[in-house]
Formats: C-alpha cells, sequence, structure tokens
C-alpha cells in the first residue's frame, strides 16, 4: 500500500473514533466500460467505472443501520472519470481503491499517483456532517468555496507541513481529498498545494450538484 494509504488512514483515523472496514490491498485494472447505474434517489443514474476491483462496499451492516446516517453516495473511485483525473496530472491507472470505511460513519476512499511517483491524491467521501468535520478540523481549515460549494482548505494540522487539504460539504456529509509529496519526492522542493484548488474542482464536478 502507498504512503498516501496511510496518510488516509490518519486522517480518517482523526476524525473517527471507532470503525469497521472493508479493505482491497490489490492494485486495480481502471480498464472497465462506462456504464450508467442506478444510484440512491437523492442523486440521478450516471456513468461510472465497472472494473471489478473498483467497486464500493455494501453500506448495509448492523453498524450502519443503527446510527440513521444517510448512505454514501459520490464514490471516489468510480465516479471520477480517468479524463477528469489525468487533466490536473494523475494518472488514472494508478487508481486504487481503499481502505473503505464502513461502520458508524462511512468513508469511501481512493487514491491517485503522479506518473513520477512523486505525489499523490487521496479523496475520501463521507457521512460525517460538515459542522463535526469543522469541530475537528477547523482550526487549520481556512473557509473558500469550490464551484460554489462550501469547503475549507489548508495544510493540515501541525507536523502535516507535505501536505494539502481541500474538504467539501456534500449533502450527506463530507469529501475529503489532499495532495501528499511522497518519498521519491522528498528533497525535490514539490509544493503540495501547487494545484490543489484546480484538483478540488474536477472532483467537485465528480461530485454533482444534485450531490
Amino acid at each position: 500500500m502507498r504512503r498516501v494509504a496511510v496518510a488516509c488512514c490518519v486522517v480518517l483515523t482523526a476524525l473517527i473514533a471507532a470503525c469497521g472496514s472493508s479493505t482491497n490491498p490489490d492494485t486495480p485494472n481502471v480498464a472497465g466500460e462506462m456504464t450508467s447505474v442506478e444510484e440512491p434517489s437523492a442523486s440521478p443514474a450516471r456513468p461510472t467505472l465497472t472494473a471489478s476491483k473498483l467497486q464500493p462496499p455494501p453500506q448495509d451492516n448492523k453498524y450502519t443501520q443503527s446510527t440513521g446516517r444517510p448512505k454514501v453516495v459520490f464514490d471516489p473511485c468510480t465516479w471520477i472519470g480517468a479524463a477528469d483525473i489525468e487533466s490536473v496530472g494523475f494518472k488514472s491507472s494508478s487508481r486504487e481503491r481503499g481502505p473503505d470505511l464502513v461502520a458508524e460513519y462511512t468513508f469511501l476512499t481512493c487514491s491517485f499517483e503522479n506518473s513520477d511517483h512523486t505525489i499523490a491524491l487521496g479523496v475520501d467521501s463521507g457521512n460525517i456532517t460538515w459542522a463535526e468535520n469543522l469541530e475537528k478540523n477547523g482550526s487549520w481549515l481556512q473557509p473558500t468555496t469550490v464551484n460554489g460549494r462550501r469547503a475549507g482548505t489548508g495544510t493540515g494540522a501541525p507536523g502535516t507541513e507535505d501536505e494539502c487539504h481541500v474538504q467539501m460539504e456534500t449533502k450527506v456529509g463530507t469529501v475529503l481529498l489532499w495532495t501528499y509529496v511522497q518519498s521519491l519526492g522528498v528533497g525535490k522542493n514539490l509544493y503540495p498545494c501547487a494545484n490543489i484548488m484546480e484538483i478540488a474542482s474536477v472532483v467537485e464536478k465528480s461530485i454533482g450538484k444534485e450531490n
């Protein structure tokens, strides 16, 4: 698992005290066809990637059913198109699912790398509320908007200066995205925030205004 996956776990652990997980450590084949699938009633049918290793886990278990939280609709691994992610410098072929968390809170997770493996991108789509997210991360997030959607941006908590974050509100919760300097990029004066708002704009369009 790439280092960005470790960073993902750190971000989610900071938000969630106890949760279950469903993890697929294999690198996926993302050459799946695009097809139109039925989404929950909050969102119309839309094209998604269909490669088997990219598919999200079921969101029905004893933990999710006991909380009353809505299901996560936007799945970053199957909703962000290949051309879209490559337009902001990441290889669609590097797309890797997980670790997903499906428990009292749900987070669907996807990661990407650039072509020289120096910068990684992580995207989490979850059902913690925007207020809950701000309670934990509001001290370092600067308010902003992404294509009109309420959001916050920052370099993360103290000690995470090699990361850059944008977090966006959705109808069912929050989407967290961050870029991360990987070990091959250390010492190359890379700036993780270089095009973070452009990346966030692409991700926001994949979420859809209906979500």
